[in-house]
């Protein structure tokens, strides 16, 4: 007769586990060796799941010095140009990626003082299920707060049990990995397709690795954007005039509204302001009489 395993026991199994996958060297393992330890890893554990409503408002961001033509070039990228692992995923898989806020695609693209990017923000038409590690989510996104200390924070308010493995997916994911470093995206990329995103989930949420604050990304399975479950808002094309640790200075460029229904951008030829952003309709008001009245 088989007797149950103390907590005690799993706890110590799983952080066998997590030292034997910390200890690969990553160059010799492809994403697809990793995915089989990924999957024991994970048997039997819980992961948070996000119901997000309708009406979540993300942003991403993509380098671009020339105005993009239509809304394919500033959604998620054809298979044949992912040459390269990513954070979420294995060359030729794409994925959508995008942040909850709207400073962290700068920091993500790397752009420096006179570079030129595209930012796009989108809006969820359906519910979305994201999957989390189980306490990055809980940290505000304060672009003046200092990422480690909130994420040590957070990560201490979890029970003894789940806080090694929750520990160890969300450092998979903060791992930074300059150009010729891409190997180090395969333990991550092989945790999101344990996740199953695009099956069981239709995203995953995990903090900026590029920003010093706790700011939330997302990647979304291309579904999201094939099913119409999010909408675009709007694409503005920036210059970036300064950037620092905590803030970023950009001047807006170009703006436009929507896509046409062949998928072309209306760009406007001017630059967007708050008006433009939140799609309102401009007229003038007259003082006469004692009264404003619509001129």
């Amino acid at each position: 007769m088989r007797s149950a395993s103390h907590p005690s026991d799993t706890t110590n199994n799983v952080e066998q586990q997590i030292r034997a996958l910390e200890e690969l060297d990553l160059r010799e393992h492809s994403v697809e060796d990793l995915l089989p330890r990924i999957r024991a890893l994970l048997e039997g554990q819980t992961l948070r799941s996000i119901a997000f409503a309708p009406g979540l408002l993300l942003y991403r961001g993509i380098p671009c010095e020339e105005l993009p033509a239509r809304l394919s070039e500033v959604s998620y990228p054809p298979a044949d140009r992912v040459q390269h692992d990513q954070r979420a995923n294995r060359a030729g898989s794409p994925m959508f990626y995008c942040s909850a806020t709207w400073h962290p695609p700068f920091f993500e693209a790397g752009v420096k003082r006179g570079d030129k990017i595209v930012i796009t923000r989108w809006k969820t038409r359906t519910p979305l299920r994201i999957s989390s590690f189980g306490y990055a989510d809980v940290c505000a996104d304060d672009p003046h707060a200092d990422r480690e200390q909130s994420l040590c924070e957070a990560l201490n308010q979890l029970p003894d049990h789940v806080r090694p493995l929750a520990e160890f997916l969300t450092s998979a994911f903060t791992r930074a990995a300059g150009p010729g470093q891409e190997h180090h995206y395969r333990l991550s990329a092989a945790i999101a397709e344990a996740c199953q995103l695009g099956e069981a989930f239709d995203g995953l949420l995990y903090p900026s690795a590029a920003m010093p604050s706790p700011a939330h990304n997302l990647a979304l399975h291309p579904r999201c954007i094939d099913e119409e479950k999010l909408e675009l808002q709007y694409v503005e094309h920036l210059v970036v005039n300064r950037v620092e640790p905590a803030s970023i200075d950009v001047c807006s460029l170009d703006f436009a509204h929507v896509a046409g229904p062949d998928g072309t951008l209306s760009w406007l030829g001017r630059p967007g302001n708050w008006v433009l952003r939140e799609g309102g309709a401009a007229t003038n008001c007259r003082f006469q009489n004692g009264r404003w009245e619509a001129g």
